[in-house]
């Protein structure tokens, strides 16, 4: 969180009792004078810096707790706290119950609860310009936001840091202050943001870039974008230091929907373009006051740009080129004034739609014919089809059938030749044997 700042002591004390005095200060000071000196650098808009005697300073016995913020050169190590005793603290060696200590490559902010009473020392290279001075009632204050505000909404917010009832004027403290705006919902039943999670609308600065005039002028600008839900919220303004963070309260606010709404008429002939419809809502805004910017990306690529102004009727439609079919993205920059005379402007850059390709025409009375006496050609041919092959069919389970029966009567007429052949050789070997019978008796 490096920050270009000057040498900065930065003392919080108790409400009860704190003093801060310079190494030179008297010690029999009494408690009374002590805390008036104290006093005096809130109330002198902080331009009576408290200085240090070199790098030493002193802290009176009444202080509870004291930060102390130094800035060093660029590119310096670390500081060394040396305490009235001579001991000494490191950023990386202190008591971490008492002391908290941050560390940056241009400063060291060191928080120290009850701090011993003397006279410290830093040692280190610290800036020539190191100063001190009292922060008091740290707190932020913005314009009031208008009432009501609309969704989508963009609006510049100017606002002041406060040291007690003084405007911080010194610009190198205002650099070690981060300060963030949420909205928060209020949780209220009746209105739509109920249980909305909270939305970071906008970052305050005083650098003289994006909408802030001036840098170091003391003026911080917010620029606004309400991209949330409509409802009931609570501004609350986060500012944030190396080691706290505070947050204050506005509101609530009520945010309304947009009372200009847009919607897309989809060309159903290739031909013909799109329609942007716009639609106002006249309880909220002057319909003759609207401006609208726009940019159209193309699925092809194309970028293109529209402004509308002046319209005398409503609903006004606004053509959208019909070059490619696919997801449009449109940006919208919307100027507009409210019927309570506020001027205001607003921008939606996520409103999209896809283009779908038309179904075909109807056919002609000649085409449905065509198409019925080509439906009737098939139909003819599939069916003569389906009796060759019903034909086809035929002829195979015949010429299986035959053969069949062939194959069956070849294996009788085998089987038959077998048997006779089988029964013709058992007669022969029959009448062999009674024929060697009488023989084989002669011999005898």
């Amino acid at each position: 969180m490096a920050r270009l700042l000057a040498v900065l002591l930065v003392l919080i004390c108790s409400s009860s009792a704190y003093a801060v005095q310079s190494f030179s200060t008297v010690d029999s000071d009494s408690k009374e004078e002590v805390e008036k000196r104290a006093m005096s650098l809130i109330e002198g808009d902080l331009t009576n810096k408290l200085p240090i005697k070199g790098q030493s300073f002193r802290i009176d016995e009444n202080v509870e707790e004291i930060t102390l913020l130094f800035f060093r050169e660029p590119g310096s190590k670390p500081l060394v706290l040396i305490k009235p005793d001579g001991s000494k603290w490191y950023d990386t060696r202190y008591p971490a119950e008492k002391v908290t200590w941050y560390t940056d490559p241009n400063f060291d902010i060191i928080r120290i609860k009850e701090p011993q009473p003397g006279p410290w020392q830093a040692a280190g290279r610290i800036d020539e310009e190191n100063k001190a001075l009292v922060i008091s009632d740290i707190r932020f204050e913005a314009e009031p936001l208008p009432s009501p505000l609309f969704q989508y909404e963009e609006l510049k917010v100017e606002g002041k840091l406060y040291n007690g009832d003084e405007v911080v004027k010194t610009s190198r403290f205002r650099q070690t202050v981060l300060l963030d705006v949420l909205f928060v919902s209020t949780n209220n039943s009746d209105f739509d943001n109920f249980g909305s999670n909270p939305s970071r609308v906008a970052q305050f600065e005083d650098d003289g870039r994006g909408h802030d005039e001036r840098a170091g002028d003391g003026i911080f600008t917010g620029f606004f974008n309400l991209d949330v839900v409509p409802g009931e919220w609570m501004a609350t303004y986060e500012m944030t230091t190396p080691l706290y963070q505070r947050v204050f309260e506005s509101g609530p606010v009520e945010v309304k929907p947009l009372p200009v709404e847009f919607n897309v008429i989809q060309s159903e002939s290739v031909d013909d373009n799109h329609q942007l419809v716009v639609r106002v809502n006249e309880d909220w805004i002057d319909p003759q006051s609207l401006v609208i910017n726009g940019e159209t990306s193309f699925p092809n690529g194309e970028v293109r740009k529209f402004t509308v102004s002046q319209i005398e009727s409503f609903p006004h439609s606004v053509e959208i080129a019909n070059l490619a079919f696919g997801k449009h993205l449109i940006d919208l920059d919307i100027f507009a004034t409210s019927v309570g005379g506020r001027e205001f402007e607003a921008r939606i850059d996520d409103f999209s739609f896809i283009a779908k390709e038309p179904p075909p025409p109807e056919p002609t009375a000649a085409e449905l014919a065509q198409r019925q006496q080509i439906e009737l050609e098939r139909q003819r041919e599939q069916a003569r089809l389906e009796r060759e092959a019903k034909q086809k069919q035929a002829m195979t389970n015949l010429i299986i059938i035959v053969v069949v029966n062939i194959v069956l009567i070849a294996l009788a007429l085998v089987g038959l030749w077998w048997f006779k052949f089988r029964r013709k050789k058992v007669a022969v070997e029959n009448d062999e044997a009674e024929a060697e019978k009488p023989e084989k008796s002669g011999k005898k």
